[in-house]
């Protein structure tokens, strides 16, 4: 007892006790130090890779759950794009416009009979494209569906916004997809956007039982499955009308490729064409319909006689756009312009495109003033 009662006693051997502690907490810190340097990156991948596994599996019971279309992995499968090999065009510095000539944000004019861009203003900027958006969904809908089929107009009108562009078309309405491409293109018709966007969704996914909104959403789909297939890959599509959302944009390149595709249908480019629509539908109701676009409007202070088509658009976010398109002499001409100033903006810079092709000696020093005359006297003039 004496002998222990001694040891605890010591001074000595107290102060040895206390720097071996000390000296062990100091080489257990290096320890863990040195351990998590050299496992902390692989725990760090292995959460990683969970995560992500996660969320993959969320996505995919998010899609049979909400989405719930009768055949998920083929419907997966379609939803795959192959690569496409993409048009490569041909550009030309000769233009007798510079970029202030044309007000417009962003614009592009080409030659489909050389394969050339004659013209260029941020091309590959992106805009949101308004109701220009509905040349694309005018082409999801032709590829996927005969246009005598018939369809009827249902709840889907109650995804409408409230300031809408209308084709005035009722719940309970039927009518064929050739009327509703009609009522799609000349008016405007947002009504008609859904009705053939549901629609074709349901057609598609053969699940007729979608929802309205899982039906636009599969429907959106398509539309950047086929952005991609006319290789515009810069632009992203959200709704079926254009009206606005800051994840729904393209670009004026990319709207080009999507024109140069639609206009592979021949009943396309005569709705477009179409100074009017006047018809009775299925159910039996009258409708008639006018050609917003007044480059293709006789007695339209805009109108050119060599204009073919194809469609306008305007949002507040977007300002005012267009594409549009015309055929004189060997000239068979493409233009799209996004976020004009004004209306008559638009179609000036319109007519200053075409006409830097068609009559470049014409638009030397024309004011904007003279441009709009010249549209006015074009049917004369050709």
């Amino acid at each position: 007892m004496r002998r222990y009662s001694n040891y605890r006693r010591t001074p000595d051997r107290r102060k040895r006790s206390k720097r071996m502690r000390k000296s062990n907490h100091f080489f257990t810190l290096i320890l863990l130090t040195i351990f998590f340097i050299c496992f902390a990156p692989l725990f760090s991948k292995l959460r990683k890779t969970n995560t992500v596994a996660s969320a993959r599996d969320t996505a995919q019971e998010v899609y049979t759950t909400e989405l719930v279309i009768s055949r998920p992995p083929a419907a997966m499968d379609e939803m795959i794009v192959a690569p496409i090999p993409k048009l490569k065009f041909n550009s030309s510095s000769k233009s007798v416009l510079t970029l202030s000539d044309i007000a417009s944000d962003s614009a592009i004019l080409y030659d489909k009979s050389t394969n050339t861009i004659l013209y260029s203003k941020n091309k590959d900027k992106h805009c949101f494209p308004a109701s220009t958006t509905k040349v694309i969904t005018a082409l999801v809908a032709i590829e996927n569906v005969p246009l005598d089929t018939q369809f009827t107009v249902g709840t889907e009108l109650t995804l409408l916004q409230p300031d809408s562009s209308l084709a005035y078309l009722n719940q309970g309405n039927v009518v064929t997809l050739e009327d509703l491409l009609y009522a799609l293109l000349l008016p405007s018709g947002n009504d008609a956007a859904y009705v053939i966007a549901v629609n074709t969704a349901r057609i598609v996914s053969e699940n007729p039982s979608l929802s309205d909104t899982d039906a636009v959403k599969y429907f959106c789909s398509l539309m950047n499955q086929e952005a991609q297939q006319c290789g515009a890959d810069n632009s992203n599509f959200q709704d079926p009308d254009g009206y606005h959302n800051m994840f729904h944009y393209t670009t004026a390149e990319d709207m080009l490729r999507i024109v140069l595709k639609a206009q592979e249908y021949p009943v396309l480019c005569d709705i477009v064409r179409a100074p009017y629509r006047e018809t009775n539908i299925v159910s039996g109701e009258g409708f008639y319909w006018e050609n917003g676009n007044c480059l293709v409007t006789e007695n339209n202070p805009y109108f050119l006689s060599f204009a073919t088509g194809f469609k306008t658009g305007f949002t507040d976010e977007a300002g005012y756009c267009m594409t549009a398109t015309a055929v004189s002499g060997d000239k068979d001409l493409v233009a799209v312009i996004f976020n004009a100033p004004t209306l008559k903006g638009r179609y000036t810079d319109a007519a200053k495109l075409f006409y830097s092709e068609i009559a470049p000696d014409k638009l030397v020093s024309m004011s904007e003033a003279e441009v709009s005359q010249a549209a006015e006297t074009a049917q004369t003039d050709q």
